[in-house]
Formats: structure tokens, sequence, C-alpha cells
């Protein structure tokens, strides 16, 4: 298996296991949040 393809797996399995914890979908909500808000003001 290519590196590349065990990397995409590899965070997409984490990405899932965090996923499942309350506390944590919040807080990368609010970082995905705050992020494309700054991208938008930053662009716009």
């Amino acid at each position: 298996m290519s590196p590349i393809l065990s990397e995409v797996i590899l965070s997409g399995f984490m990405i899932s296991s965090t996923l499942r914890r309350g506390s944590h979908l919040v807080l990368s909500f609010s970082v995905v949040f705050l992020y494309w808000f700054y991208v938008f003001s930053v662009t716009s």
C-alpha cells in the first residue's frame, strides 16, 4: 500500500475516533468555523 493512501486512512481513522467524543466535535467545529471566518474576511 502506498504511503499517501495509508496516511489518508490513518487520518480518517483518527478523525472518526475524535468525532465520537462530543467535546472534541465541538472544538473541531469551532476551529473550522473560525478558520473559514478568517479566510472569508481576508479574501473579501
